[in-house]
């Protein structure tokens, strides 16, 4: 009796294989196992189905981590058309790169080419400083006279370059370019009109003028030319005028090379 309620036991525990298995040998060895020996069984049983629920666990777990072959596998079309796109991409980004290093090099040759016009002004404009200034030589008055008379400032003040002439009262320019005149005049009062003009070569540019019976009068006035290397410029007396000075110096004649061209 006690051998059949070990039985049933082992059934509910293992199962109906199990149970009619049990069964089964224990029917036919009744009488012949021992209270130890189903003991000793019944752990054997319970032992081997322990091992057959880990295995399974165990099957269950790789089974999950495993993932379908579509499923884990690239697309390839898909990766060929991000490759495809990353080309296109790459290739743009080349194109921009050539169009700037273009643009860089043109602005270096122009900025090259600026540099180098620069330096030859700067050049010419050390190589060719021209400034000068002079005064009426002696005290007293000119004219009248009857013809336009090119008047000779013989006191020099400054003549750098030396490209005015106190012999001849000519300035002339030693390269084309940019220049600056300036003149003044004077006359004594009660002695008449005062006049002239600035002339380069034969050509009138400005001119002063003055009248007064009773008071002395002056005048001045100035000009900016484009000269060509050899242009000469002077100050020139009408005729039947007169210009005046003594040690103060108020008629001079001055000017200075602004910039080469």
């Amino acid at each position: 009796m006690r051998s059949i309620s070990v039985v049933i036991l082992m059934c509910v525990a293992g199962g109906l294989s199990t149970c009619q298995a049990s069964f089964e040998n224990n029917q036919t060895q009744e009488g012949k196992l021992t209270d130890e020996e189903l003991e000793n069984h019944m752990m054997e049983v319970e032992d081997k189905q322990t091992f057959d629920q880990g295995l399974q666990t165990l099957t269950v777990g790789e089974s999950n981590t495993k993932c379908p072959e579509e499923a884990c596998e690239p697309n390839i079309y898909t990766i060929l058309k991000e490759l495809g796109a990353l080309e296109e991409r790459q290739k743009s980004t080349a194109r921009a790169l050539e169009e700037t290093n273009r643009r860089l090099e043109t602005s270096e040759k122009k900025v090259a080419a600026l540099n180098s016009t620069l330096t030859g002004m700067r050049r010419t404009y050390e190589e060719h400083q021209v400034a000068f200034s002079a005064a009426m030589p002696q005290e007293g008055t000119i004219g009248p006279v009857n013809v336009l008379y090119p008047l000779v400032y013989k006191h020099v003040l400054s003549n750098v370059g030396g490209h005015y002439s106190p012999v001849t009262g000519y300035f002339t320019a030693p390269v084309r370019g940019i220049y600056y005149f300036s003149f003044s005049s004077f006359s004594w009062g009660g002695e008449g009109t005062t006049g002239g003009s600035l002339y380069r070569n034969e050509n009138k540019v400005v001119s002063w003028y003055g009248y007064s019976t009773s008071h002395s009068v002056s005048g001045s006035n100035s000009a900016i030319l484009l000269l060509q290397a050899g242009d000469m410029v002077n100050v020139r007396l009408w005729d039947t005028r007169k210009i005046s000075d003594n040690g103060n110096r108020y008629s001079t004649f001055s000017g200075f090379l602004l910039s080469p061209i």
